[in-house]
Formats: C-alpha cells, structure tokens, sequence
C-alpha cells in the first residue's frame, strides 16, 4: 500500500510541473485560484488549531486558578487555630475573648501572606460573622452555598454574583470546618481578588488574538475578555455549548448577536466553579491575510506572469516535501510512535502546521506518560500501591530531614482477616479491605497519603505530624472501622477490626528500612497484646492495654 501511495504522490508533482511548463494564462489563473483555496483551508485549520489550544491553556489556567482557592480554603479551614477559635466562639467555652483576637489574628497573618485576596473571615453555620481581616456581611445570594455538600468536602467556589453589600461583581470560595465529630460548626471564606482572573482571560499576545468569555452552566456571560459586566449572569451568549461526556466543543464560523461574524469555540471548565469558557476571533481579522492575498493576486498583471511561472515551478516543488513529512509523521503517530518531531523550516503556514504537529505529538507523549502513572494505584483499594509507597516515603523523609520536620507513619493490618475469607468468602474479604481504606481515606487530611502496603495490611504517610498528634489520628481510624452500622437481628455480625502501628520520623527511624521496621514492630505488639489496638514505636514492651470502642 505505501509504494502505491507513494507513486502517486509523484504522479501528482509531476503533473503540476507540467502544467508549470507548458501553459502561462490559464494555468497560472488556475493555479492561483488553487493556492488560495489552499491557502484558505489551512489558514482556517490554523485558526481553529489556534483557537482550540489558546481555549485549552486559558480553561486549565482558569481551572487551576479556582482549584487553588478551594485547596487554600480547604487548607486553612483545617488550621488548629480556626477550628479551637470557632468552636469556642460557637459553644462559648473557654476563653472567648482570647479566642476572637487569635483568630482575627490568624486570619490577618494569613491575608498578609497570601495577596490574591480581598479579605478572609469566618462565619458559624448560620452565616453570622465570627471573625474578619475587614467589615464583612454574609449576604442573601450566598446562602445556598452553605448547604452544599462540595463545601465538608473539597471546598466549593461560587459564581461570579453581584454583590449588594460592595455594589460590585464578586466571588466567594468557602469549605466547612468541622468538630471532632464530623459536624459542621462553621465556614472558612475567602474573597478573592478578581484582578487576577481578569488577568489570565486578557487576550494572549498573537496573531489573531481571541477573546475569551467566562460562562455559566446555562450559558450567561459572567466575564468577557477581562471585563466583568455590572450584573454578571443576566445575558446569554448563544453559543453552542459541547455535549457530555465532550470537554469541547467544535471550533465553528457563526453569527452572534452583538458579537457579529465570529469564529468561535466552547470548553467546559473541570475547575470547582464549574461553567464554559468561550473564545472568539472576529471572521474579519481570523482571514485577513486570505483577503490581502486575494487582492495582491488581483494587482498581478501579465508582465508579472513569467515571474509567477518560476515561482510556481520552485514553490511547487517545495511546498510538497513538508506535506510529505507531515503525511509520514501522521503514520508514524498512527503507529505508536511518540517520540515523532518533524523539522521546522521558514515561518509560513506549513511551518505553522508542522509545529502544531509537533505539539500534538507532545501532547501524546504526554497523555502516554499520564497513563503510567496509573499504574501506582491499587484497583482494589484505589489505594496507592506499595511501590508508590517506598517513592513518597523516601520523598517525604528528604523533605523532613531538609526542613527539620516530623513525619508519621501508621501500618494498619485488619485483624483476622484470614479468618474473615474462610468464613464469608474472598468476595466479601474484597469488599471489607476496600471498606476499611474508604474508612481510612475519610479519616486522614488531604496532605497525608494512604497506600496498600501489602494483602490486608495498609500505610499512611502524616506529613508534618509528630507521635502524640498521629496517635489520635490512628485512634480515629480504628474506631471508625470497629464502628458498624446494624444488620437487623437476624444478621450475623461480621465484625472487622484493625491493629495499628505509629512510628515516627526521626525519633524511631531516620531512614525507610529503621522507620518501617519501627512501625512494623509497633504493628506486631499491637497483634501481640490482643489486637484492635494502637501501639507506639519504643512501647511495644509496655503492658496490653484494653482497647476503646
């Protein structure tokens, strides 16, 4: 097939050359008309090449942008400082006063690090305003946020609102902060500064340069090129919008109300805040240059024809040889080959092309790349496996030793579990092991890692965390596993509990080898004194102790 392919390739350049040669008027009107037809549907792949890969920097840059303030939210929500000050000022226990100035306090330090916003505060489940870096007001629109389950859980940011309390557009990021028992007792909100996002949706420097438009789920204009309108979210741009499970739609030529003739493209945003984003290139300025190529065309007159005769004969002749790799370049790609890179020659469209190939074989690569890091996850567990174990635990101990801070490590194996199979069966075994790390995902914050260290046996990496805090945290997870929700009493129980050993870093073991075996052998007396237990390194020779729950 490739032989046959290639003749006609040749074929094909053949025949254009003589045409070249053997004709002067038509052929060169012909000729003319062909490269600016080609000239257009490459000029137009360009365009949407163009237009798809500025809508997919610009959305991940907006989608991290709002992942970032749900992970700064949801980071200082868990603070010590915020969780004793709002349970203090909620229940009015302890030292209230003390407890409004560390918090005021905290917040302001906070805000003095962190200049991406306009002010921090918290407020109790009701709304009512705790403590604030400046007068603040928990206002009507923003209610329904509160009850939203995204805010207990990863944090949630809310739409771009107009905000009667500053008489301004605005936007909220918030996650709940909860007590020891898991019940909501108040909300961390930040209120950013919108500069910043109006920032990254200026137009890229470019040639033609899209603006971009950030919408809503149902398609209303909430920013339009670095602007923000008064009232964000009362008018509609009709674009259409890509179908799931598509993250974008096609890049298509349309005419927009108050927008004009426009080419324009969609993406749905994955961030937190949820919506589309648009970009649009005026159809006037996308194909410009095809409108000055077809006048210079018509200021052509015949003594110029002979010079367009050579040109054609070269330019032909040059023109195929980049089509030709690019075609081997595709087949390549089609193969599996990712390691595709075609060299670049000139600045002209074919130039272009060949560096958005180049950029998609990138892509590929990459994409490749983001599949084998799938391969440290456990299927069962959806767990870290063990090998990504030893890599974050040697990781995590460089950056304790380089930063001088601790770092926990807890080995968690389920108790009688082999009995457990032999009596309900490897299925049920299965689904046990996969509760127990749900239990434990739950449990832990989201800096810590939980990995499956090996059959029923489970780790977890506490980063930043000393024995006496890592303790309660492993106390957690052993109740939360013993604890289980009735079965009706013609159920027979099927009780699961877990021994746990804590070793810490760099009391009991300042490199993986010591610090594992330290865990492992305060894991091993915790079976030995009865199981259903914790036991710290450097305790395994203390009397059993009864365990709680």
């Amino acid at each position: 097939m490739m032989p046959r392919l290639q003749i006609l390739r040749l074929t094909l350049r053949a025949k254009i050359l003589l045409v070249v040669l053997l004709c002067v008027g038509i052929p060169v009107i012909l000729m003319g008309s062909y490269l600016l037809d080609r000239n257009e549907e490459i000029l137009a792949e360009k365009v949407r090449e163009t237009l798809s890969n500025h809508l997919f920097r610009k959305a991940s840059q907006v989608d991290d942008w709002m992942w970032q303030r749900t992970r700064e939210v949801t980071r200082w929500s868990a603070s010590f400082v915020v969780f004793e000050g709002v349970e203090a000022l909620t229940r009015g226990t302890g030292d209230v006063s003390r407890a409004q100035r560390d918090l005021n306090a905290y917040l302001a330090s906070v805000l003095g690090h962190y200049q991406a916003y306009e002010s921090l505060y918290v407020i109790d489940p009701q709304g009512r305003m705790l403590a604030s870096t400046r007068g603040e007001a928990w206002e009507d629109w923003a209610k329904g946020l509160l009850g939203k389950p995204e805010a207990a859980r990863g944090g949630l940011v809310s739409p771009l609102h107009r905000s009667p309390f500053l008489g301004r557009p605005t936007l909220l990021a918030l996650h709940a902060i909860q007590d020891r028992n898991d019940r909501t007792v108040g909300f961390f909100v930040e209120r950013p500064d919108l500069r910043e996002l109006l920032l990254l949706l200026n137009p890229p420097p470019g040639d033609p340069a899209p603006e971009f438009w950030l919408l809503d789920g149902e398609g209303r204009v909430l920013l339009q090129s670095g602007k923000i309108p008064a009232n964000p979210g009362t008018e509609a741009l009709p674009v259409v919008k890509p179908v799931p499970p598509e993250e974008a739609g096609p890049v298509v030529e349309a005419s927009l109300p108050a927008v004009g003739r426009v080419i324009y493209g969609v993406r749905r945003l994955a961030g937190p805040s949820g919506g589309y984003l648009a970009a649009t290139v005026p159809a006037r300025v996308a194909f410009r240059s095809l409108d000055e190529a077809r006048r210079q065309l018509l200021s052509f007159g015949v003594p110029a024809l002979i010079t367009v005769l050579l040109v054609s004969f070269y330019a032909a002749r040059g023109l195929l040889r980049p089509i030709l790799l690019l075609s081997e370049g595709a087949r390549r790609l089609s193969r599996g080959e990712t390691d595709v890179s075609l060299p670049v020659k000139g600045n002209d469209e074919l130039a272009d092309l060949t560096r958005t190939f180049n950029e998609m074989s990138a892509r590929v690569r990459e994409a490749r790349q983001r599949l084998e890091s799938l391969a440290i996850t456990d299927e069962l567990t959806q767990l870290y496996n063990r090998r990504h174990f030893q890599d974050m635990l040697e990781k995590e101990l460089r950056r304790g030793a380089r930063e001088d801070r601790p770092l926990s490590l807890l080995l968690l194996d389920l108790d009688h579990f082999k009995e457990f199979n032999d009596r309900w069966g490897h299925t049920e075994g299965d689904t046990e092991l996969a509760r127990v790390a749900t239990i434990v995902m739950k449990n832990i914050r989201s800096t810590d890692s939980a990995f499956r260290y090996g059959g029923e046996e489970l780790a977890v990496l506490l980063p930043s965390c000393p024995k006496l805090q890592a303790v309660p945290v492993a106390e957690k997870i052993r109740a939360a596993v013993s604890l289980r929700p009735p079965r009706g009493a013609a159920a027979e129980p099927r009780s699961t509990t877990v021994s746990i050993g804590v070793a810490t870093f760099p009391e009991d073991g300042q490199a993986l080898r010591a610090l594992v075996d330290a865990a492992d052998a305060a894991l091993y007396a915790a079976k030995a004194q009865g199981r259903d237990r914790i036991v710290m390194a450097g305790d395994e020779a203390s009397p059993p102790r009864a365990a709680r729950g």
